[in-house]
Parts: C-alpha cells; sequence; structure tokens
C-alpha cells in the first residue's frame, strides 16, 4: 500500500486558482497551476496565485506539473511557479502553447523549455503510479481530465467541464474512457465543481451560435464583443456569425491576437473566410453595420478595456452612439460590482449593452 495524500493549493471554494498537489509515496505530482482575478476589495492587486512554499521545499520531489486546458484559471501561475522550481509540464497540443505564452509574457524565466505535449492515448510512468488522459467539453479546445493509477487505485482529476452532445468533434467528451475508469477501482474523484449549485442548465454550444447570429443581425451598428481571449470556442462562434452575418472583425488587446494566431497554426480554430478579420488601417472601409469589435483586453480580462472605450481613452476603439456591447460570457459574482459599473459607463458613452447570460446560462 502507498502512502498519498491528496493537498489542495488553490481552487476549493473559490472560481480560479486551480492547483492540487498529490503525493503517491515520495514523488509530487502538480494537478494545473492557475491564477485567480481578485475581488472588487482587494484594490492594487492584478492577480492572485497559489501558495507555491510547500512545493519549492520539496521541489526535488515534483514528477510534473500536469495541465487540464488553457485558460488562465489552470496555467495562469505558471511564470511564478517555474521562477523557482524547474520541473517538466505536461499538456496537449493548444494548452502548452498557451502556457509558453503566458511564461514568455512575464519574463520571469524565458528560457524555460521543459514541455512535453500529450493526447488522450498518453500513458506516462512513474515508478508505481502511471499517468493517463481522456478528453472532456470545455470552452476551450483540446481539454483533458488526468488519471493517477497507483497500486491502491486511481485518482481522477477534472478541469472545468460540461456534458454536451451536440458538441464538435474537437470538443467532445470521451464517454468510452470515462465508463472503462468507472469499471476499475476508483480510489479519489477530485471534480470541477463550478455553479453545481445552480439550477439552470447550460444551452449547447449550437444554441450559443445561433443566439450570436441573431444579436448580429438585429444590431443597427457595430456590435462590440467582450469576451476572454482563452475562451476559444466563444471566439469561433463570433468568426462563424459574423461571417454569416456578412459583418468583419477587428481584434483588439495582444494577448487575443497571440491566442488567434496559435489557435489557427494548430488547426484549433478555424476561419469561415479569409478575409473575416481585418485589420486596424481597413476599418474605414466597412460602414458600423459592417462590423464586430472583438474586444478581451490586454491581460485578457475584457471590463478595463471596456471602460476604457467608455472614456475615450482606448488606443483603437472607443464607444460611441449606436454602438452595442455583447458581453458574451457570465461573469463570475465577484466581478457583479465591476460589470455594473463599466455598464453605466456605456450608457453614458451613447452605446447600449446586451448580456448574454440574460438569454441563458454559458460558459
Amino acid at each position: 500500500m502507498s502512502e498519498i495524500k491528496i493537498i489542495p493549493l488553490g481552487g476549493v471554494r473559490e472560481n480560479g486558482k486551480n492547483m492540487y498537489v498529490v503525493e503517491v509515496d515520495e514523488l509530487i505530482f502538480v494537478l494545473d497551476c492557475g491564477l485567480m482575478y481578485p475581488d472588487n476589495e482587494l484594490l492594487g492587486i492584478d492577480v492572485v496565485i497559489p501558495d507555491f512554499t510547500y512545493l519549492e521545499e520539496n521541489k526535488n520531489r515534483i514528477a510534473g506539473i500536469f495541465l487540464t486546458h488553457g485558460h488562465e484559471d489552470a496555467v495562469g501561475a505558471l511564470p511564478y511557479f517555474l521562477e523557482n522550481i524547474d520541473a517538466p509540464v505536461f499538456g496537449t497540443e493548444l494548452t502548452i502553447e498557451l502556457a509558453k505564452i503566458s511564461v514568455k509574457s512575464t519574463g520571469l524565466n524565458p528560457n524555460f523549455n521543459n514541455y512535453h505535449v500529450i493526447n488522450e492515448k498518453t500513458e506516462i510512468e512513474f515508478d508505481n503510479v502511471t499517468v493517463k488522459f481522456f478528453r472532456t467539453t470545455h470552452s476551450i479546445p483540446d481539454s483533458v481530465a488526468i488519471c493517477l493509477d497507483t497500486q491502491d487505485g486511481t485518482i481522477v482529476y477534472t478541469g472545468d467541464f460540461k456534458f454536451d452532445q451536440s458538441a464538435s468533434d474537437m470538443y467532445k467528451t470521451d464517454f468510452a474512457a470515462i465508463s472503462l475508469i468507472g469499471q476499475k477501482n476508483v480510489l479519489a474523484l477530485m471534480s470541477d465543481s463550478s455553479d453545481a449549485e445552480s439550477y439552470v442548465e447550460n444551452v449547447s454550444d449550437m444554441r450559443v451560435t445561433e443566439e450570436i447570429i441573431d444579436t448580429f443581425n438585429n444590431a443597427e451598428g457595430r456590435v462590440i464583443v467582450s469576451c476572454v481571449a482563452s475562451n476559444v470556442m466563444r471566439i469561433q462562434q463570433v468568426l462563424d456569425a459574423a461571417h454569416q452575418t456578412k459583418r468583419k472583425i477587428f481584434m483588439t488587446g495582444s494577448k487575443l491576437v497571440q491566442v488567434v494566431d496559435t489557435a489557427i497554426n494548430l488547426g484549433k480554430l478555424i476561419l469561415p473566410s479569409k478575409n473575416v478579420i481585418v485589420t486596424e488601417k481597413n476599418l474605414d472601409q466597412y460602414s458600423d453595420d459592417e462590423l464586430v469589435i472583438l474586444e478581451t483586453g490586454q491581460s485578457g480580462e475584457p471590463f478595463e478595456a471596456l471602460q476604457r472605450m467608455s472614456k475615450g481613452k482606448h488606443k483603437q476603439v472607443n464607444i460611441k452612439d449606436g454602438d452595442l456591447v455583447y458581453i458574451t460570457t457570465t461573469p463570475s459574482t465577484s466581478m457583479e460590482k465591476v460589470v455594473g459599473r463599466t455598464k453605466n459607463m456605456i450608457y453614458g458613452a451613447g452605446g447600449s449593452v446586451k448580456e448574454i447570460s440574460d438569454t441563458f446560462k454559458v460558459s
């Protein structure tokens, strides 16, 4: 019998900052390494990260960091973790590329290159532990759950996930793999429980696309779409909706451009047409009812950028009469005051606001 410890360093009873430590005898397995954006009360704090002290004290025992997906709540704290700890990082193709962007953006350890790309068929042997993976459905492709097969049973860890029977192949959950795992001796399940207390059912991604198309069709002027930069599924839906409604997309925010370029190069984001995205110098060629502005903010979070647009201080786009600001993600409860203040500023600048969460619940 192995000596097994499961230690949560973040992500418990909070949205974000996901990080679990699983010890099997002398080996330490780190599951996710995420950050969290602070509550309104934490003035002057940009991000919140887990406390790495225990891992720094035991860094020679770390087998690796295993990532479930490429969102900031799973990979965002990697730059700070790798500043003092040199350990291999394992993740799917897109997850690793987004992790590299995150690490390089801080400059804390720019030369780190100990990355390893895995897929759902990968099995990694560590003494008496085998690490396996299976695909899950989330708002970003290449999302996986992690299984640690030990002598005493399997430990299963999931990132954010949902079940959507209409999901495309790139986003489908591997139900067969889940069934096989369930037939074995499962020692522990560490499952995401975001919004588990909500009675509102998540709608399918197909229905979300239809809603975005309807919004674009009914808007008389520009549509400024607000979303999180790493929400690749939402970006894909916006691209598809713009193409179907004969609108062009202009992207703001360096993080967004990096994510989109990376996802396109890996085949995880499909352009519906070659000219659906336009540059800033070409904006004047299109009338307002032909444009969609995709805004995610400099750090990948959109509300600060929307406030600058409302005050006329954005470098590229400012909100004016007739603009519709379309918030296409469901903000966390900690952001309610920020969202309310942002909406007031948008109205004051002459724009209007529509939140997709007013229609239904989305991730």
